[in-house]
């Protein structure tokens, strides 16, 4: 099956959201709705492109995606469009779904701005700057908070990036088709991919052989590849049909080492060692060490060689970006990072239990999310489904709710020995710092996570009043994607988080990492802070299907990025230490 019109997952789960907005807007079923909103979710955060999985006939693999879906994203590769789309979406002005992308715009506000004559996104600023939108009846409370959003999206704009998970995915690939050549003999990523990065613009990558042309040649008849840019014996510059730019390098195995190092690190790394160096009367290149003196060039064939050479302790590829471990290298004192096996359990897993819930709810059983974490080696895993909704239940009908669902989950703990079962929450955060759920209910968790979820556009020193009085309530122990951002869309929110990570460390309270791909929070420059703080940190998934909860490589990923070792990771204990640290009862 040849792919007819090419659309990226992101631009698919975009284009599902849109659907699913004008439908709510035409007051359509709520189901329905539902229905666009999880295949939405269920593509975005995907592993798999939704182009691969249709050419393979596959697209029943993805959780989130019934035979109607199916039958829609089928139409639109094959012919570029969807009928029932179009029909859907036509009822309203085009710049409702632009607005609907603005952080606090919602289908109605979107359709309440476009009914006020608002026709782009240029439009809408000019509008709320010159105070005419408010004059024609819109709320100025709602004008103030949108605003800064719009402003925030202008500045925050990332089309030339993608998530890492997308890029790695990609990467992969290319890797693999070099790998088919009987002349390659090692390949890898460079640059911020190496790194580790959140996000990545062009890809790079090295290769080992002893015909570099050989390789080349392979290289430039991948499918895929719109023109080559540039060619020589050693570099081949490729522009694919997506519009990505890809560079090869490839080195010689007596000097692939030089290679591979002086491509991985961050600009003021490599600046930064060869300046110390050149101190040790050596140049560094990707030819090789130089002796100053003599002239003479030593191969590298293992990077390692090259730290070792200048008396440091070798730096992994995700510390190297000159924020001090140079320093601890020459020391020997670098910290010894987290890696995946480490993971023993995750605290932060979403199931499909009817809930009345605040956000959306997985795509799976209870059951079958625990019996998952099971399967990938777990030895513990909490259950956190998203608190009622605080706004269409009363106190009483949340503490009825959660006991129903404490119930559920006794036994399914009761059944299951192949994994110990926590019963948790992902409560609300309100504005006034108060949690969604009263205390009587949290009682009954194992483990309470705690996070903001609305207001996002609360000044700095709101904000951190708000997650302080939040952390105050002695049921709160793990505080979720701390910053709320959402990696090309939303950055994080601000906050005192000097002493917000003070408070942690004093209260052991402790800070989730959060591998969801379009999260990826905390960012790895407050993880660091707050590990200079004395803080302590969960890596989870915040999974919503069974497919998201092998995420867990991604959060383990920026943690590294932060420095984390392993016993500053709770979720790398044994079960006894964390019942210990939780307090939690048998």
């Amino acid at each position: 099956m040849a792919t007819q019109h090419n659309f990226s997952n992101a631009q698919i789960a975009k284009l599902l959201d849109q659907v699913g907005a004008a439908l709510t807007l035409s007051k359509a079923n709520s189901f329905e709705v539902r229905a666009y909103q999880n295949a939405a979710d269920s593509i975005e955060h995907s592993d798999n492109e939704l182009s691969d999985l249709w050419e393979e006939e596959k697209l029943g693999n993805l959780p989130g995606l019934g035979k109607s879906m199916q039958a829609y994203i089928d139409e639109l590769f094959r012919t570029g469009e969807v009928k029932h789309f179009i029909s859907v979406m036509k009822k309203f002005e085009l710049v409702v779904f632009d607005l609907i992308g603005l952080p606090g715009i919602g289908p109605k506000t979107a359709k309440e701005i476009a009914d006020l004559g608002v026709k782009s996104l240029k439009d809408l600023e000019t509008q709320l700057k010159n105070g005419k939108l408010v004059e024609k009846g819109f709320s100025a409370k709602v004008a103030e908070k949108i605003l800064p959003a719009l402003e925030q999206s202008k500045n925050n704009e990332h089309e030339d990036r993608m998530l890492r998970p997308m890029a790695l995915g990609l990467a992969e690939k290319i890797m693999d088709y070099l790998k088919q050549s009987p002349e390659v003999l090692a390949v890898d990523p460079l640059g911020s991919l190496r790194r580790r990065v959140v996000t990545v613009g062009d890809l790079d990558f090295s290769a080992s052989s002893k015909n570099p042309e050989k390789v080349i040649e392979h290289f430039i008849q991948m499918p895929g590849i719109s023109r080559v840019l540039n060619k020589g014996p050693r570099l081949v510059m490729v522009l694919l049909h997506s519009g990505l730019h890809i560079d090869l390098l490839v080195g010689t195995p007596d000097n692939y080492g030089a290679l591979l190092h002086h491509f991985t690190g961050g600009k003021n790394h490599n600046i930064h060692l060869r300046n110390i160096a050149l101190d040790k009367g050596y140049s560094l290149s990707a030819d090789g060490v130089k002796n100053v003196k003599t002239d003479e060039t030593k191969h590298i064939k293992k990077e390692d060689e090259i730290y070792e050479l200048l008396d440091m302790q070798p730096i992994p590829p995700e510390m190297r970006e000159d924020i001090g471990e140079i320093e601890l290298a020459q020391k020997h004192a670098l910290p010894k990072l987290v890696e995946f096996k480490d993971i023993k359990g995750d605290f932060h897993i979403h199931s499909n239990f009817e809930f009345n819930q605040s956000h959306g709810p997985g795509l799976f059983t209870l059951e079958q999310m625990a019996k998952k974490g099971a399967s990938l080696g777990y030895e513990y895993i909490a259950l956190s489904d998203h608190s009622p909704a605080f706004k269409i239940n009363d106190k009483a009908t949340v503490i009825k709710l959660v006991a129903k669902r404490t119930e559920v989950i006794n036994k399914l703990k009761k059944s299951l020995k192949s994994i110990r079962v926590l019963n948790s929450l992902e409560v609300d955060i309100l504005p006034d710092g108060s949690l969604s759920v009263p205390d009587e209910s949290l009682e009954t968790l194992d483990v309470c996570n705690i996070g903001v979820h609305s207001s996002h556009q609360m000044n700095k020193e709101k904000m951190t009043v708000r997650i302080l009085k939040a952390l105050e309530n002695p049921h709160a122990k793990i505080l979720v994607h701390p910053t709320g951002r959402k990696l090309l869309s939303r950055p994080s929110f601000d906050a005192n988080w000097d002493e917000i990570f003070e408070y942690c460390a004093k209260n052991k309270k402790v800070l989730e990492v959060n591998g969801t791909p379009d999260r990826l929070d905390l960012r790895d420059d407050l993880i660091r802070l707050a590990k200079e703080k004395g803080c302590m940190f969960v890596v989870n998934t915040d999974a919503h299907d069974l497919g998201q909860m092998e995420n867990m490589q991604f959060g383990v990923d920026l943690a590294r990025r932060g420095w984390l070792e392993r016993e500053q990771i709770i979720n790398t204990w044994e079960w006894t230490k964390v019942k210990a640290w939780f307090n939690i009862r048998d």
